[in-house]
């Protein structure tokens, strides 16, 4: 008998709760005057990158966030809190500022969470070059930030991820007070931030490459569990050069551009395939 192979997606559409696709771009005529194209895009992509993160499997609950910065202003636009990530449409994220005042409420009936708050506007705050973030409880993210006190290059995708930074945990993040250190522990040029015992976080000039660097990190981290060395050290010889990492880092910028453009190109097509139609602008 022969099988053919199936998509990611397609494996999602077995499951009895998405076999009919709740389309993601459901933004009105009536809204689309009120926010502008470029919101409307920025809505679409957010809210396409939420569906990716619950079709590879690092979304907890309801809980993790990822946001993006409004084009041209200081606006956030949020995940609301209480929708899981396969509800989450473009016209159903919240709109907030730096101070975490609404600005437009989306078209749900939830409100954003505090902690996304705290964490988001404290980087997006201090690092204009960041536009989009991502943060989540993934498996082995979560195992790596219980157990390594320092990632070490492995492997091919520890490449894009260098130089990773560290945020020690003080509870879940709800005050204010944390502010000031998650901005200083997350200083350019770093990307991604190993949040110990708590996750991983990431952040790009876009959500595409906020993305593209999340799947790299989570690929490191399931790359430290399969070897084992979340139980003991990297052996000094398994560990990539600093050398070696500059240069494929100068030889990937001239093949592939902008991190993450075409891979999360790709995958939304598979989306729009699929029938939940992302509105992304090809």
């Amino acid at each position: 008998q022969h099988y053919k192979s199936i998509t990611f997606i397609e494996m999602s559409l077995r499951l009895p709760w998405t076999r009919t696709p709740l389309k993601i771009n459901d933004i009105t005529s009536t809204l689309r005057t009120l926010w502008g194209n470029n919101e409307c895009e920025a809505r679409c992509k957010l809210a396409t990158a939420y569906r990716l993160t619950h079709f590879f499997g690092w979304d907890e609950l309801v809980y993790g966030h990822l946001t993006l910065r409004v084009p041209e202003s200081d606006h956030l636009l949020i995940n609301p809190f209480g929708m899981h990530y396969s509800e989450i449409t473009a016209s159903s994220l919240v709109k907030i500022d730096l101070s975490g005042n609404v600005i437009h409420k989306g078209t749900s009936d939830f409100s954003f969470q505090q902690t996304g708050y705290v964490i988001h506007s404290a980087i997006h705050g201090n690092r204009p070059d960041l536009n989009a973030l991502m943060h989540i409880h993934s498996r082995a993210g979560v195992g790596v930030a219980c157990s390594v006190d320092k990632i070490v290059p492995i492997c091919q995708h520890s490449v894009f991820i260098e130089p990773v930074s560290y945020h020690p945990f003080r509870g879940i993040v709800t005050v204010e007070a944390e502010k000031l250190e998650l901005a200083e522990n997350f200083a350019a040029p770093s990307k991604c931030l190993l949040m110990k015992n708590h996750g991983l976080l990431t952040g790009g000039g876009t959500i595409e490459e906020a993305f593209f660097r999340m799947y790299m990190f989570h690929s490191v981290c399931q790359a430290y569990i399969d070897a084992g060395y979340t139980q003991r050290t990297v052996p000094a010889h398994k560990i990539v050069s600093q050398d070696i990492v500059k240069s494929s880092l100068e030889a990937a910028a001239g093949q592939v551009g902008s991190p993450g453009y075409l891979d999360f190109r790709a995958l939304a097509r598979q989306l729009d395939s699929a029938g939940y139609e992302t509105g992304y602008p090809y």
